[in-house]
Order: structure tokens, then sequence, then C-alpha cells
């Protein structure tokens, strides 16, 4: 990427996150207007879907057919060329290496088979994220009053990370999105499907959402039932591949040895220039996250309503997702699109109780989020934490900001995770849940 490319697209990206964050952030801290409250559910949700559908799809139209802008990231470096393997016959892990599920590969090679293009991956993500948001509203109508996911869903909407990483970079994500909506709509009621359509996440696209399986396990009413519909797809998919051959393991020992910025690992070598041993990063993950899960599932265990079981099951997910993009080395941001709307259902709900550091860190999330990794590519090259952290000694602007950036986020991660396990304790009746919003003096109507 040419210089003069580079810096603009780091400038867009940190324009565009800039206004989306602050927009949010005046969302968060006001009342919806009184006609835009007071439409039915119906109507929201036709109107609301409507507009999500016609914004995203607009942006993906401006930059691929009016600016002409070429795919980029990983939809040629990765998704093509995996998907054109698995078409001339070679088999995932065994014949190439890759870093996503087994039948990653094989799902692209049907959409290039209807197109052989880019962007119709990036397309169908695009209507994946599309069609998770009708299931996302539905979930949280069970748990939350009509306005705070009224608000959660005009956050949803604005989030730069979203819009950009879908419908312009084409990340999977938008699948996954999908997949744990479905998932969390039908976890109080059909737990085969729910299961089912969690296992497809790790089956279709990436090991990742694997982190919320015992969140989900203790969310779900049958867990016995639930726990096999999650595991059986997944036996019998993964063991397929390893009759034919295939090393399933090979993707998740190749992401173990990456490291990248974004997390507190990556800030702690930038800060003193050490760089911890594998021993100490591996231990430092299982006990931040095996803390986070005894804190989260204890919570879960105390909730007789299903109601509150239901809330408290999406924020353990969150605050793991968290827990992990905090200590593990390998971290980035585009993780947080697999469940963005469980963030934005949050701060609504911190909002309407008057409650505003909530929103400020989501702000902080939604103006970095984006911009950061870009920002590590170029103007830093890449850098690893120790070279960060002589290049910050010497006084480097750019390092200088990205150490910024990285203890913003960091902080705003923590931040919101503590506020998580605060909810969840403080929750005693379903009333806590639906209470209307707290009255502020920036209302509109």
């Amino acid at each position: 990427m040419s210089h003069n490319l580079a810096l603009r697209n780091l400038l867009l990206r940190f324009v565009f996150s800039a206004f989306l964050a602050a927009l949010s952030l005046a969302v968060a801290r006001w009342r919806l207007f009184r006609k835009f409250s007071e439409w039915n559910n119906r109507q929201f949700d036709r109107g609301f879907v409507t507009f999500y559908a016609a914004s995203h799809l607009l942006v993906f139209f401006a930059a691929f057919f009016v600016l002409h802008q070429k795919p980029w990231a990983d939809l040629p470096a990765f998704y093509v060329p995996q998907a054109h393997s698995v078409m001339h016959g070679l088999v995932p892990y065994r014949d190439f290496k890759s870093s996503y599920a087994p039948l990653n590969a094989y799902l692209d090679a049907a959409l290039l088979r209807l197109h052989d293009s880019p962007l119709s991956i990036l397309v169908f993500q695009i209507l994946c994220d599309i069609a998770s948001v009708p299931f996302w509203i539905g979930f949280f109508r069970r748990v939350l009053n009509e306005n705070t996911v009224r608000k959660a869903a005009l956050l949803y909407l604005m989030q730069p990370l979203v819009i950009w990483e879908i419908c312009l970079d084409g990340k999977n994500q938008g699948l996954i999105a999908l997949l744990m909506a479905i998932s969390f709509y039908a976890l109080a009621r059909r737990e085969v499907i729910s299961g089912v359509s969690l296992s497809l996440s790790w089956i279709l696209v990436k090991i990742l959402p694997v982190m919320f399986l015992p969140s989900m396990f203790f969310g779900a009413r049958r867990r016995t039932l639930w726990l096999a519909s999650v595991v059986v797809p997944s036996l019998a998919i993964y063991g397929a591949f390893m009759l034919k051959g295939a090393d399933v393991l090979s993707a998740l020992r190749a992401e173990s040895e990456i490291a990248t910025p974004q997390n507190l690992p990556y800030l702690f070598g930038a800060l003193t220039g050490m760089e911890l041993p594998k021993i100490v990063l591996s231990g430092s993950l299982l006990l931040v996250v095996g803390i986070a899960l005894v804190l989260t599932i204890r919570s879960q265990l105390r909730q007789k309503d299903e109601s509150l079981r239901l809330w408290v099951t999406a924020l353990s997910c969150e605050v793991i997702l968290l827990a992990v993009m905090l200590v593990n080395k390998k971290s980035d941001t585009s993780y947080l699109g697999m469940c963005f709307f469980l963030l934005c259902a949050f701060v609504a709900f911190e909002s309407d109780r008057g409650r505003r550091m909530s929103s400020v860190m989501y702000a902080v999330v939604s103006l970095l989020a984006l911009p950061i990794a870009s920002f590590w590519y170029w103007p830093l090259h890449i850098e690893p934490a120790t070279q960060l952290h002589a290049l910050w000694i010497a006084g480097d602007r750019n390092a200088w900001i990205m150490v910024l950036m990285q203890a913003l986020l960091a902080l705003s991660y923590l931040g919101l995770a503590a506020g998580m396990l605060r909810v969840m304790r403080e929750l005693r009746t379903e009333a806590d849940l639906r209470r209307e919003p707290a009255l502020s003096t920036d209302s509109a109507s």
C-alpha cells in the first residue's frame, strides 16, 4: 500500500469513527424522540430494519461502484484463495493452511460459484449482519423495556466498526453475528436450534466463538439437550476432516503463535520493553478467563427468573469476550463484531439508568476500535511491542499515539467489563430490568 493511500485510509477511519462515536454518545444520553418511542413494535421493526439494510448496502454500493474501490484485507488475501483451493479439490488443514473453520472455505466456494468475485462473499456477510438484527431485537425484548431495546438498536446502527469491517472489509463476523443472534433468540425455548446455531459458528466461520460455550450452557433451561445439540454437529464435522487426514488443531496452534496489539501483553511490552514468556502469557489468560467464568457463572446460577437469567447470560458472554481480548496476546477489535449488539444493549441499559460512564467508555471503543489496527500497519509497520518501546523511549510521536490508544482501549474494556459484573451483582428482580428510563436534562421530545 502506497504512503498516500495508507494515509487516506487511516484518516478516513479516524474521521468516520470520531463522527459516529460522538453521535453514539449523544444517542446514549438522550431520551428517544416521543414520536419514535410511540411506534408499535411492528412499525419500529419494519422501519428500522429497512433503514439499517438500506444504509449498509448504500455504503457498499458507494465504495465499490461509485468510488470503484477494490476489495482488500482478508477478502483477497485469504477468503478467495482458500475458496478456490477447495474448488480444485484441496482439503483445508491437510493440503493448505487455514485459520478458519473446516467448512469456511467451502461456504465461500459456494458463493464464488454463484459469481466469482470477492464481492459475492462481502455481500453475503452484509446480508447476514442485516438478518441478525431482528433476532437481536427479539431476544432483548424478552429482558429489557422497549425504549432501551430501541436505543440499543440505534447504537448498533451507527457502530463504525460494524459498518466498516462488514460493509467494506467483508470480515466474516457478519455470519457469526447472525448465528450468535439466532442462538440467543432460541436459548429460552428451542435449545436444539440454539445449540446447533452456536456450533455452526465454529464449523462455518472460525473457532473463536467457542469461548461463549460455558456461558450459553448455564443460560439454557435444558442444559443436557442444549449441550448435545452443540457437541453432535461439532464432532461430526471435525471428525470427518480428521478421517481425511486433516490436522484440525493446526489453525489453533498457528493462531496461538501470533502476537498483535490491542491487548495488555502488548501494552506491557511497549511500556517496559520486556517480552513475557509463553508460560506466563498462557497462565495469565487461563487465570483471568477462569476468574471471569467463576464470577459470571455464579451470577447465572443465582437467577431464578427467566428474563434475569437471559440478561445475565448475555452480559456473561460479553465479559468473557472482553477478558479474552484484554489478556490474549492475539486480539483484534474486529472480534467485537461477533456480538456487538450485546455491548450496545448494555450501554443503553446503563444510560437509561443515569449511569454515564459506560456511554463514555463505549464512545472511546467506538473511536479507537477501527483505526487502531490500521495505525499499527501504517505508520508503525507492524512493530513488535519491544520495538515500539524503543520508539516510545526515543520520543517518537507515532509510538506515543499508539501507546495512548492502547491504554485508553484497555481501560475502556476493563471499565465496561467491571460495569457488567456490577449489574449482574445488583440485579434482584425482573422489575430491575424493565424499569423505565430515568429522566434526564438531555432529553428530546
